[in-house]
């Protein structure tokens, strides 16, 4: 019996042989990993967050909540400070967790804003679906689900 070479010899496009050693596969293999852990991550962090907002802006659901506060804030773009500030209003609610409102919220009406969401009370809040749908994913990451309006609820 003849002795196996720890190569492997593949047939190329010219007829020849080359030799493909199984260290080389790996290298390969975990290039082609990384690449693809790197292309998911960058699509989890920039463009799945652009790709719910997008959908929010045009898909909204109405939901009523019972409002148990309401608070106008400013902020930061950026989790480290470093970015512009943005204003918006963070209604708590009993039944449906953190919302963020910030369409139509400026620095100059944000209190004013969250004032007429006079506490407690029922509040039908309009919310993007996406954002909403994933309510779950988003608290687990610490981000809150987006709203757009509200109103009593009657």
């Amino acid at each position: 019996m003849g002795r196996r070479s720890a190569s492997t010899s593949t047939t190329g496009d010219r007829g020849g042989t080359r030799s493909v050693r199984p260290g080389q596969r790996r290298a390969w293999f975990r290039f082609g990993a990384g690449i693809a852990a790197i292309l998911v991550i960058v699509g989890v962090v920039f463009v799945g967050p652009a790709v719910v907002q997008s959908y929010d802006a045009d898909h909204k659901t109405t939901i009523t909540c019972q409002v148990t506060s309401a608070e106008g804030e400013m902020q930061s773009t950026s989790s480290r400070g470093i970015g512009g500030p943005i204003a918006q209003v963070v209604i708590s609610t009993r039944d449906c967790g953190r919302l963020l409102l910030r369409d139509g919220v400026t620095r100059a009406n944000n209190e004013e804003i969250a004032a007429r969401l006079a506490p407690p009370g029922d509040y039908r809040i309009e919310v993007g679906t996406a954002s909403w749908n994933i309510r779950g994913i988003l608290h687990a990451i610490r981000r809150d689900p987006s709203a757009f309006g509200f109103a009593p609820a009657p």
